[in-house]
């Protein structure tokens, strides 16, 4: 009977990886962690959890100490004190920097702040809070993995590849998940603890109908991106991101513990 819990739940990727794990087996118990558990707010994943019993949705920001702190409490009373899977999937971007380079960087400790901070709380602080939050339950479970999706911004290949001088903050903010990731391998492998850094993709995400302005953004990604690896064919949807990924955190084990794996390309 595993269990899982996945942050930033409420849509997209994290949602996904809800349905398919509930969907997978009725046996699997399943906690959805979101800001705002309110059926307003998240009538998709409210929806999913009436068609399937063996979901939870919890209120939980990763951001916020306190918060996961209480939602790791709440996951311990259902579940019995146990956890097999915690999959860290909550991501945030500043939309009004996310397009400038770094010499764009203000000279104001104030402004550079804000210029960097709101990736790295979900990816950094928030990668940290909710590990540390959940570990005592991953301790006593089964599979005892711990996964925090990254991206391929952060690869130089890609960056110098490609030539993506853009989204600054949020791709150092990942560089600094995957190497948080090989610092709780080494931590944590003698507890027998698998964590990994893992790539969903270029994966689109984007509810309803997009703005012109995207849509010419992201023909412009793909020309960049296809420099860099040739196999890009465009955007891939958060069900065939998530069905890869899947794929990989069933095969996580010690020998991939503290990696950074592209699910993509990963062959079990």
């Amino acid at each position: 009977m595993p269990s899982y819990a996945i942050t930033g739940a409420s849509k997209g990727i994290g949602r996904e990886f809800v349905r398919q794990l509930a969907q997978q087996s009725p046996s699997n118990t399943v906690l959805a962690l979101v800001r705002n558990p309110s059926p307003s707010s998240i009538p998709a994943l409210h929806a999913l959890a009436q068609a399937h019993p063996n979901i939870r949705i919890l209120k939980a920001d990763a951001t916020d100490p306190a918060s996961i702190q209480a939602a790791a409490k709440e996951a311990s009373d259902i579940l019995g004190g146990k956890l097999d899977v915690l999959i860290h999937n909550s991501n945030s971007v500043n939309l009004e920097t996310m397009g400038l380079p770094p010499t764009a960087v203000p000279f104001d400790v104030d402004a550079a702040r804000e210029f960097y901070e709101q990736p790295f709380r979900t990816a950094v602080w928030g990668g940290a809070w909710a590990t540390n939050a959940f570990l005592p339950l991953i301790e006593k479970g089964e599979q005892k993995k711990v996964v925090h999706i990254t991206s391929t911004m952060a690869n130089t290949d890609l960056i110098l590849g490609a030539g993506v001088a853009y989204a600054v903050a949020y791709s150092i903010a990942k560089a600094g998940m995957n190497v948080q990731v090989a610092k709780y391998a080494v931590e944590l492998e003698p507890k027998g603890i698998k964590t990994v850094a893992l790539c969903p993709g270029w994966v689109d995400t984007w509810e309803g109908p997009k703005p012109p302005q995207l849509v010419e953004a992201e023909e412009q990604m793909l020309v960049q991106f296809r420099k860099a690896d040739s196999g890009v064919k465009g955007q891939i949807t958060p069900e065939e991101s998530v069905s890869q990924m899947l794929t990989v955190i069933n095969a996580l084990d010690a020998s991939m513990s503290g990696t950074v794996i592209r699910a993509r390309e990963f062959k079990a």
